[in-house]
């Protein structure tokens, strides 16, 4: 019985240490190819990108089009929004964006160089442990 406790504490041991490892590399490991890693805290782009999913956000690179469709994250003020551009104009050089949850486009058009970058992928729900 001794033997089995010991192994079994060994084994959750090592299952916290790898969970705190994978935690800790999908937060700072996107860093080495240019991204960042943030927490959505608002529901305005479900069901594509849940509350509490970590996005990765890499800048456009130089020969790269912002198109419609594109998930983006820019500033407004203090604030950083993660929604679904629905319009390009490039002669204003500026886009529509939307939430898709939301019934409404955002209210001004977003300047392409408050586009901090392109949501490259997410991971659901892992944000409401780093939130904590």
């Amino acid at each position: 019985m001794k033997i089995t406790v010991q192994h079994l504490f060994r084994w959750l041991v090592n299952l916290i240490l790898a969970a705190a490892l994978l935690l800790a590399a999908a937060v700072w490991l996107p860093g080495v190819f240019h991204m960042k890693a943030y927490v959505v805290k608002s529901s305005s782009m479900e069901p594509a990108i849940k509350a509490g999913s970590v996005i990765y956000v890499k800048p456009y690179g130089e020969d790269e089009p912002i198109r419609q469709g594109d998930i983006v994250s820019f500033s407004t003020g203090d604030v950083m929004v993660t929604h679904r551009i629905v319009y390009v104009d490039q002669e204003e050089g500026a886009v529509t964006t939307k939430g898709d949850a939301n019934q409404v486009h955002d209210p001004a058009p977003v300047p392409f160089d408050a586009i901090l970058g392109k949501v490259r992928f997410h991971i659901p729900e892992i944000g409401y442990l780093l939130l904590r």
